[in-house]
């Protein structure tokens, strides 16, 4: 996953992979430096080991039933459902 290129954009959203790894109010700055512009990001494993963390907080504290928490979960980060059921019980 080396080598991999990131869009940064104006305004993050909470979801956005910038926010995820640095948190809301660094990414913010970051943004209003680099907005508009493509990084170059040497690894994603550090991105996804913290998304992966929150899938995890946030269905665990899900008060839906299992099939609906992965589900809703799937839309709101781009996944299958399949894939948030695996980080989930890795």
């Amino acid at each position: 996953m080396g080598g991999a290129t990131l869009y940064v954009p104006h305004f993050p959203s909470h979801f956005h992979p910038l926010v995820l790894a640095i948190g809301q109010v660094a990414a913010e700055r970051l943004c209003r430096f680099y907005g508009g512009e493509t990084l170059d990001i040497p690894n994603k494993v550090m991105v996804r080991r913290v998304r992966n963390q929150l899938i995890r907080k946030t269905y665990h504290g899900m008060p839906e039933r299992e099939s609906n928490r992965a589900m809703h979960l799937a839309r709101e980060y781009g996944l299958s459902r399949r894939h948030v059921l695996n980080i989930v019980r890795c």
